[in-house]
C-alpha cells in the first residue's frame, strides 16, 4: 500500500473539452475520461491529448463519467495502443459501443457501470453518483484511496426541479461528508456564471411556447445528446400536432439510443423522413436539427446555406437555437444565424431569448453548493479554462478551503494524507485528426506552410537520370492570377539551368535540388516563403 496519490491531467484545463485525467496510486492507474475537442486547426476535424506518456503507464482501467464527446470521443484513438476495460454509465456505454463499431475496435472489454454502482481497480475504489447535467446518466466520481476519499464531480449541475430522468445524490454526497473528503475535482465551465443556471424544466417551457406561437415550419437546433431536450421537443410536436423531422445522423443515433433505453417513449408515429417534410403543411412540421456550432457539413449549416438536397426552409419559417455557443464556434454560428435571417426567417437564440437554453453546468451557487456538501479538506478546479479554474478557485478559497492548487495539463499533482503539491509534469500535447486518422507532425507542418505562404509544385521528367523537358511548375496561393503564368515560368527556366546537364542516380535527388533552386529564387527575389514541392514521376 502507498501514502501518496498522484493526479495528472492531460486535457481539459486551459480549454472548453479533450477531459482527460489520469491517476495514480502504488501500481494502480486508472485513466478518467478520454475526450476530444473539435477544431478547424490545420484543416483537422478534431483534437485529441497526446497519449504517448499515458501508454507508457499501462492503465488498468478507463473511468468514464458521461457520454459527451469531450469525455468519450478519443477513445478510439486511445484503445489503438492499449487493452483496458472501460467502465461507462449505461447512455455513454451505447454511444461507445457505436463509436467503437465505426472504428473497427472488437473485442473491447466494454463494462456498464451505471449510478451506484462500485468497482475495485487495483487499490482504487470506484463508486458512481448520479449528477444533473445535459446527458442522461451523467455520473460523479467517489475514489476510496489509500489517501483519503476523493471526489471527482464530472461535469454537473444542480436543479432543484428536476425532470423525469434526472437525479442527484445529494444525501450520499453527505454522507461522504461526515466522514471526511481529501479532495474535491470540480467542474469549472459555469465559474463565471453569477446565481443558480437555468432549469431544464424552464428551457421546455420556453420551448413549448415559441413552437406554439410559431406560425409556420420550425426548425429546432438542440444538442444531440440532450435526450431530455429531444424529449420535450418530441411531445411538444405531439401536442401541437406537428410531424417531426430528425435531421441529422447525431439527432437520429442519439434519439435511437434515448428509445433504447427508455427516456423517449415510442415515437413512430410523429417521425417523417427528409422527403417528406416538403408535401405537408409548413405548420404541422417541427425539424430538429443537429449543428449547434455551424459545423460545415452539419443539417443546420446545410439549411443555412440551402444546400440540403431534402428539407427546405424559407421566409416566415421559425429558427430557435436552443443551445448555447462554446468559445470558439462564435464565428461560424453567427454565419449560420445571419444566413437564415437574410433570408427571412426568425432567428430565436440564446443571447436574445436566455430562457430557450438552459446549461447542462452548474453556475457559482452550484459550485458553491457541492462545495458545502462534501466540505473537502483539499480542492482542484477542473474542466474549464484558465479563467474558468481561477475563479472558480476563488469560490473554493471564500469557502475557507485553505489547500487549494491551480494546476495545468501535465502537472503532477502529489497528494498524501495531509499535503498537496505540485511535484513536476510529464509531456502532454494535441494530437489532430482528420477523418478518422491522426495527422502527423510532418502533415501539420506542410499544412502549415502551405496555408501561410502558399504551394509551388515542380514536376520533373528525366530520363537516363538525365533533365528529358524543361520542367513544369504549378502553384497556388503565391502569385496573383495576372502574374502567375510568368512567375512559374521563371522559376521552371532557374531549376533548368540548374539541372541540365547533369546526371541524378536518384529521382529524389533531383527532386532536392529542384526544390532548393526554387525555394532560393522566390525568397531572393521575392521574399516569398511556399511550402515546395517536386515530383520526377517515373523515368521513361
Amino acid at each position: 500500500m502507498t501514502d501518496t496519490l498522484q493526479f495528472i491531467p492531460l486535457g481539459g484545463l486551459n480549454e472548453v473539452g479533450m477531459n482527460c485525467a489520469v491517476l495514480i496510486c502504488g501500481d494502480t492507474t486508472i485513466a478518467i475520461d478520454c475526450g476530444v475537442t473539435f477544431t478547424d486547426e490545420h484543416g483537422a476535424d478534431m483534437a485529441h491529448p497526446d497519449f504517448e506518456w499515458l501508454l507508457t503507464q499501462r492503465p488498468k482501467a478507463i473511468v468514464i463519467t458521461h457520454g459527451h464527446e469531450d469525455h468519450i470521443g478519443a477513445l478510439p484513438y486511445l484503445l489503438r495502443g492499449l487493452r483496458a476495460p472501460i467502465y461507462a454509465p449505461p447512455y455513454a456505454a451505447a454511444l461507445i459501443e457505436d463509436r467503437l463499431a465505426e472504428h473497427r475496435l472488437k473485442d473491447v472489454d466494454l463494462r456498464v457501470s451505471p449510478a451506484g454502482s462500485r468497482e475495485r481497480i487495483g487499490s482504487i475504489s470506484v463508486e458512481r453518483f448520479a449528477v444533473h447535467h445535459s446527458i442522461a446518466d451523467a455520473t460523479g466520481l467517489i475514489l476510496d484511496t489509500p489517501v483519503g476519499t476523493l471526489v471527482h464531480t464530472g461535469d454537473f449541475k444542480i436543479e432543484s426541479d428536476p425532470c423525469e430522468g434526472q437525479r442527484f445524490d445529494r444525501s450520499r454526497l453527505e454522507q461522504l461528508a461526515s466522514k471526511g473528503v481529501r479532495l474535491l475535482l470540480s467542474d469549472s465551465t459555469g465559474a463565471t456564471v453569477e446565481g443558480r443556471a437555468r432549469l431544464e424544466r424552464d428551457a421546455e417551457k420556453a420551448l413549448d411556447r415559441w413552437i406554439a406561437r410559431s406560425p409556420n415550419r420550425v426548425v429546432v437546433a438542440t444538442f444531440s445528446s440532450n435526450a431530455f431536450r429531444l424529449r420535450a421537443a418530441l411531445r411538444i410536436a405531439r401536442e401541437q400536432g406537428r410531424k417531426v423531422c430528425l435531421l441529422g445522423m447525431s439527432v437520429q443515433k442519439h434519439t435511437e439510443v434515448a428509445r433504447e433505453l427508455g427516456l423517449i417513449p415510442p415515437i413512430d408515429s410523429l417521425l417523417i423522413a427528409p422527403e417528406d417534410v416538403d408535401s405537408l403543411p409548413r405548420d404541422e412540421v417541427l425539424i430538429i436539427a443537429g449543428g449547434t456550432q455551424g459545423e460545415p457539413s452539419s443539417a443546420l449549416t446545410r439549411l443555412a446555406r440551402e444546400e440540403h438536397s431534402l428539407v427546405h426552409v424559407e421566409a416566415g419559417d421559425t429558427v430557435i437555437f436552443s443551445s448555447r455557443v462554446i468559445p470558439g464556434h462564435e464565428t461560424a454560428v453567427f454565419d449560420v444565424v445571419n444566413r437564415f435571417e437574410r433570408r427571412g426567417l426568425e432567428v430565436i437564440t440564446r443571447d436574445e431569448h436566455p430562457e430557450v437554453h438552459a446549461s447542462g453546468h452548474g453556475s457559482r451557487e452550484e459550485q458553491r453548493a457541492m462545495i458545502r456538501i462534501l466540505k473537502p479538506r483539499a480542492f482542484v478546479p477542473v474542466h474549464g479554462t484558465h479563467h474558468h479554474r481561477r475563479r472558480h478557485l476563488e469560490l473554493a478559497r471564500e469557502e475557507g478551503i485553505g489547500q487549494a492548487e491551480l494546476i495545468e495539463n501535465g502537472s503532477v499533482l502529489e497528494v498524501t494524507k495531509d499535503a498537496m503539491r505540485v511535484v513536476g509534469s510529464v509531456p502532454v500535447g494535441r494530437v489532430y485528426v482528420d477523418g478518422t486518422e491522426p495527422l502527423s507532425a510532418e502533415v501539420i507542418g506542410e499544412r502549415r506552410a502551405m496555408a501561410s505562404g502558399g504551394l509551388v509544385t515542380i514536376l520533373l521528367s528525366l530520363r537516363g537520370g538525365r533533365l528529358r523537358h524543361p520542367p513544369r511548375v504549378i502553384s497556388r496561393g503565391v502569385f496573383d492570377a495576372a502574374d502567375r503564368s510568368r512567375m512559374e515560368r521563371r522559376i521552371a527556366e532557374h531549376v533548368r539551368n540548374r539541372l541540365k546537364g547533369q546526371r541524378f542516380f536518384a529521382p529524389e535527388d533531383a527532386e532536392e535540388v529542384a526544390i532548393e533552386v526554387a525555394r532560393r529564387f522566390l525568397m531572393q527575389n521575392h521574399r516569398k516563403r511556399p511550402f515546395v514541392t517536386a515530383d520526377a514521376g517515373k523515368e521513361a
